[in-house]
């Protein structure tokens, strides 16, 4: 089986890491083997995947949310999003994957020129007629359409899931003005809880994440992009720690006991806030 990085295009070389990966979490067929790069270091999956749409089968990510729901994960989980806080009025932001709008909608009614891209077209239509904003699902019309006149593009926890991390950041740079911020955040593969848990962690998350880039990696994307990175740092998010623990205890994901669990992957999380990373990349 051949192999080619996802990140340095080398090929030949990599070793097994997690082999014959189940998903815990939604319970699909799929088997998943994650093999890391010799020459750069990079974990991915092996083989490639040359339809990932079958994995994402009543998807809960995508799955509109209560208002509770919404309160909740701002109130724990805002520091993985990026904080739009300081931008004035007038600032036209993507968030690039944007799963169930819930970022879109907490950073509405400040005067900004919102826009999503989800690649499913009825979660797009979706997630358009709810909010009042443009979602795209057409990746070519969105970049005919609003080429160099971004100020932010987000990737919240979407870097991972892609079969071809070179086009998203080339998509980004197309859309962002000189100057214009890209976000990114991903799970942190080397960290504490990952290794604790190792193929039952939640954060890996087999058959839907596909790579996971560290600092390296990103480093050298935005190199090869024309971005530079002009931040990085660690992010607390709790989801990691207590989504692993049910699998750890009783085989499987099982939201009941997650949710009684929750509380102590927030205190963790705070404690040891090293399970996802953050990167802001600035456009050349």
């Amino acid at each position: 089986m051949s192999f080619r990085c996802l990140v340095c295009h080398a090929g030949g070389e990599a070793h097994l890491v997690h082999g014959a990966c189940r998903d815990y979490y939604l319970g699909t067929p799929f088997l998943v083997d994650y093999v890391r790069c010799h020459a750069c270091g990079l974990l991915q999956q092996l083989p490639l995947p040359e339809d990932v749409a079958p994995f994402y089968g009543a998807y809960p990510v995508h799955a509109a949310k209560s208002q509770l729901y919404a309160t909740l994960r701002w109130l724990v989980m805002a520091p993985i999003y990026y904080d739009a806080r300081h931008h004035p009025a007038g600032i036209a932001l993507l968030d690039y994957g944007c799963g169930d709008g819930g970022y879109l909608e907490a950073v509405g009614g400040r005067g900004f020129r919102l826009l999503g891209y989800e690649p499913d077209a009825g979660q797009a239509a979706r997630l358009s007629e709810r909010l009042g904003i443009p979602v795209h699902a057409d990746l070519k019309s969105l970049l005919a359409s609003d080429a160099g006149m971004l100020d932010v593009v987000t990737l919240h926890m979407v870097l991972e899931h892609l079969t071809d991390p070179d086009a998203a950041l080339a998509n980004a740079r197309h859309l962002l003005k000189p100057g214009g911020t890209l976000y990114v955040v991903v799970p942190h593969v080397d960290s504490f809880e990952a290794r604790l848990f190792g193929r039952k962690w939640h954060n890996l998350d087999p058959p839907r994440h596909i790579s996971f880039p560290l600092l390296e990696h990103v480093r050298r994307l935005a190199d090869r992009h024309g971005y530079v990175l002009a931040r990085h740092e660690p992010v607390p998010f709790p989801n990691g720690f207590a989504a692993s623990l049910p699998v750890v205890l009783s085989g499987r994901f099982r939201f009941p006991l997650f949710a009684l669990l929750f509380p102590l992957g927030v205190v963790y999380s705070r404690l040891v806030p090293t399970g996802s990373h953050a990167y802001w990349l600035t456009r050349q």
